[in-house]
Parts: C-alpha cells; structure tokens; sequence
C-alpha cells in the first residue's frame, strides 16, 4: 500500500463518525472518531509508519484500542470495512456528503427536503441565488456556504498546536538550532492561511527534506537557498526562512510584520541603514527598533497602523496582559446550556485566581439553549446569594445573557433585571434585519437602563458566518452615551469585537470586558484568545472591565437613575 498521510487517515475516520452520525449512533462514539481525527491531523511523525513499525498508538490523545485498531486496518488495507459497510447501505445524498466530512448530515438533508434535490452540486448552485438562501433561512444558509467552501484557512486556536508541532519538529527532527513562529501566527491575527517561521541552521536543504515527512507526508512547493515553502496536508501554507544569529533580530522584525507594517519602517528615519547594512549584528529584535530610534514594538500591533509613529514618541500602549485579569464576567452553568453547576464553575474560577465570576445563563426566549425562565432565574438569584455567604475567594456575580428581542426590548422584566449584579445583552435570532433596523434594535436594548454590556455584537462566527451588519459607530456612540459596554467574546470561533470594533470603541472611551463566553469549566482558557484579540485592538489594563477589582467593577456597572 502507498503511504498515507496523517490527514488521509484522519479523512477517513470524520467519514466514518458522519455516517455514525446520521444513523444515529451513541454520540459519544461519534464524538471520539471526530477527536481522534483531531489528533492525528496535528501529529508530526507519520502515523503510516508508526502503524508499520507496531507502534502502540494508544499512547496518543483520545486514541483508545477500538480506534487504534481502525487505524491499523486503513494503513494495512488502505480501507475501513465498517466504513465501506455503512456507505453500501447509505443512500446517495449520505455518500456524496463524505467528501464533506465536517457537514452535518441533518442540516444537508434538511436543506435538501426544503429546495427539492439531492446532491451537493445542486446544492452549490442553488446557494448562489439570494431567494434560495432567504428560503432556507441566514443561519443555515450560511453554514451550508461555508461548509461547502474550500477551506485554506484556519482559526487561530486551531493553528496553535499544529504551529507548536511544527515548531519542535524543525528542532528536533530537521536539526535546526532554533525556530520560532512569525507572521500572522506571531502577530496572533484570528484566522490563519498559513504558518511561518524562522529558523537558523546551517543546511536549509537537510531540513526541506525532513519536513517533507512531516505528518507522514508534506508538498513542497518551491525552494531556494534561504527560503522554502510547502503545502500542508491541512491546506495551509507553510513557510520556513533562515537567518543567522547575527542577524536574527532583523530576520524576526521582517518576517513578523504586515507588509504595511515593514512600509512604514522603511519610512522611519534611520530605518534603511538599520535594516540594510550588512555589517550590522542585530541578534534580537529589541536593537533593530533601538537602532531605527523606535520604541520596541509589540507584534500584535505591526499591522501599519499608526504603531511607528508612536513608538517614534515613545507613546506605545502598555498592552493588557492575561495575568491582569481579575474574573469572569460571561460562563454559563447547567441552568441553561451549560456542562457544570454554578457551583463548580465558582470554583474552577477561583483555582484561576479570579476574585469574581459572573453566572450568566441563556434568557428563556432562547429555547434551544435551555433559556431559563423568570421563575427560576429568581431562584438563581437566591441559590447564588446562599453560594456567596459560604464561599470563601471567590464572589459569584448575578447575572444572565439577556435576549435582545426583535423589537429592542429585552427577554425579562425590569423588576428581574434589577436584581441583578449586571446583564450581557445579546442578539441570537433574526440575524437578517437590515443594517439600519438591526442598528436600532441593538440601540433601543440600550436605552434599558439595565442593559450593562452589548455581547457578541456582530454574532459573527469565524470561517462560518460573517454576522450581522450593524451601524457600528452609532452603536458606540449610543453606548458612549448610556454608559453601557462592549465584550470581546474570546470564544475562539468568534472574537467579536473584532480588533477594528475594539479600537472603535476604545478610542470613544467606552470599557470593554474580555468574556469566555465559557459552557465548561475549560472553556475559561479561552481567556488568552480574548486577551489575543485586545492587545491587537491596542488596549491596555485600564480599558478592561475585568482588569477591575471586584468593588472597582460594582461602581463601574452602577447606573445612576
């Protein structure tokens, strides 16, 4: 049999968790083939020959024998029986999705029954007509599109472990001295078409011929004497060049910034003989900056914007960091959609150091999410009040992800809202409001003197949707105005603000919270993604709801009638 690669081997197995899937199989089963396929897609060494070699693959993350053993019989036969079993007893509209393995078979076949046909090339024609895609609604709409789509970008959570893979890969299997991650990877920009580093050795052509084993089997697309690129399985773009320690700092600086970052350098005075001269030793970054008479400039803000000229004044931001934040102000608990009781939540937080955690369970006109009802979230309240009188290093805040309804009001009465701690208002219906309607909506909810903090303001949701469209200087204004806030969702599939609305919002001196948005007690490390997206947006400590201390943050929300 021809080698696999690892991607070919993890393709095969979401093919065959997809028609688990719709048959509905126990969903943790299926569930296990979608992360095992996860695992493999990131592992650096050949599973192939892993496979070959008797390797126990069990060793792996979420690889147990069952799995292990399927593994085992692709490399061997090139095919899964009980794959090939189920597509035999599939119909065709099932088939044809397992080219399309990340699609949900039920949404597809949902969307098939509504426009009358039966495959995925009707259905990529038909998506192309606005009346077709009103029909089906803007959500699924959306997500047919996108699933659809060929994908050569990636969120940049998902990139991470596959760049750190990549990263101890060139050290200690191509032999370079050292290598680190620059680009869009570096300047931690939220989707990612491709990775790329920096390294330094002396045989750039030993390690083109390594990498091209990575994940058993890697394209390479060109080469030359100090650069190499190459086409991930995954689909994206790999790119290596080298630099010698000499030089290091000037290789890191160019290959790190925007295009319209590196512009607005060679425009600094003392910029070109900094970067040109060939006699100069620059091993860090920090003396290319000192020698171009430039403050050090962070790499999440070497997008071109007006960075060179602030760090010509010295007037850089001091850029928030992860350990300045103070607690959580969006996770949700079992009450609503969430995976642990409020209790646990407190604590995973207060392991965090958090001095504070806000409870803020879906409304009940969000049904789908389990939407709490008034009567409960009045218990909520007195549940939470008992946790705080016997809770010790942690404070548990009342609140919930208020509903913005369609006409601006929001999912409670006043006299529930008032018993809160504070609210995070939200849109998740009728998406396709216009520009200037859906505007209003969102400005009307404001008016509310209990409205506290606008999330997820554009429900964008990366590589799926790109949300709805709002008048975004009028809703800052507006919020400017009625002393209300904004989030970045740290989700990592949203980050919403997006770096452009937080500098909006930050420049009109409106606060914002960096919120997980969190549904598991793991989804609080979302926080990093969060804090990601505010140093790019420039923000520093002070602009941040959550850097507050507890007793700072209560006078902060404290709406004066």
């Amino acid at each position: 049999m021809a080698m696999l690669s690892n991607v070919e081997i993890a393709q095969r197995l979401r093919s065959l968790a997809q028609l688990l899937g719709a048959q509905g199989a126990n969903p943790f089963k299926v569930k296990a083939y979608r992360i095992a396929a996860d695992t493999l897609t990131t592992l650096p060494e050949s599973v192939d020959e892993r496979v070959r070699a008797g390797a126990d693959l069990t060793q792996y993350p979420g690889i147990g024998k069952a799995i292990a053993a399927a593994i085992g019989e692709i490399v061997q036969t090139g095919n899964l029986q009980q794959l090939e079993t189920l597509r035999a007893n599939s119909s065709a509209e099932l088939v044809d999705l397992n080219d399309h393995p990340h699609l949900d078979p039920k949404r597809v076949l949902r969307a098939y029954k509504k426009l009358g046909i039966s495959t995925l090339a009707e259905l990529r024609r038909k998506l192309a007509d606005a009346g077709v895609r009103e029909k089906l609604g803007f959500r699924l709409a959306q997500y047919l599109t996108q699933g659809l789509s060929e994908k050569q970008a990636m969120l940049l959570f998902d990139a991470d472990p596959v760049a750190q893979a990549l990263g101890k890969y060139l050290v200690e299997t191509c032999g370079a001295r050292r290598a680190e991650s620059t680009g869009t990877m570096r300047r931690r920009v939220e989707i990612v078409a491709e990775i790329s580093f920096l390294i330094e050795t002396d045989r750039l052509d030993e390690v083109v011929a390594k990498l091209q084993r990575y994940g058993g089997r890697t394209e390479l697309v060109k080469a030359d004497e100090n650069r190499a690129e190459f086409k991930l399985p995954t689909g994206l773009r790999l790119k290596i060049e080298s630099a010698p320690a000499r030089k290091w700092g000037v290789g890191l600086l160019v290959t790190t910034g925007a295009e319209a970052h590196l512009q607005k350098l060679n425009e600094a005075p003392g910029a070109l003989p900094a970067l040109t001269d060939p006699k100069a030793s620059y091993p860090t970054e920090a003396e290319v900056y000192r020698a171009m008479r430039l403050a050090y400039i962070e790499p999440e803000l070497r997008e071109g914007r007006d960075e060179v000229t602030l760090a010509a004044r010295d007037a850089l931001p001091d850029l928030v960091t992860l350990r300045e934040i103070r607690g959580e102000l969006h996770a949700h608990s079992t009450s609503s959609d969430g995976a642990h009781g409020i209790e646990e939540m407190a604590e995973a937080a207060r392991a965090k150091s958090y001095q504070y955690l806000g409870i803020t369970d879906h409304s009940q006109s969000l049904r789908i999410a389990r939407g709490v009802s008034e009567e409960a979230l009045w218990e909520q309240v007195k549940v939470i009040d008992r946790l705080n009188e016997r809770m010790r290093g942690i404070r548990i805040l009342k609140s919930a992800e208020v509903d913005i309804l369609a006409d601006g009001s929001l999912d409670y009465p006043d006299d529930l809202l008032a018993a809160l701690d504070y609210t995070v208002c939200s849109i998740h219906s009728r998406f396709a409001l216009g520009k200037a309607e859906q505007t209003s909506r969102v400005l009307r909810a404001m008016d509310n003197p209990h409205f506290t903090i606008l999330g997820h303001a554009t429900g964008r949701l990366l590589l799926r949707r790109p949300g709805y469209e709002l008048e975004m200087e009028r809703v800052i204004a507006h919020a400017k105005e009625r002393g209300c806030f904004f989030e970045i969702n740290a989700s990592p599939d949203r980050l919403d603000l997006s770096a452009e609305h937080a500098r909006m919002a930050h420049e009109a001196g409106v606060k914002i919270a960096i919120s997980t948005d969190a549904h598991h007690i793991n989804d609080l490390e979302f926080m990093r993604c969060g804090i990601d997206q505010a140093r790019r947006a420039g923000l520093e400590k002070a602009d941040i709801l959550n850097c507050l201390t507890w007793p700072q943050l209560r006078k902060a929300i404290r709406k004066v009638a």
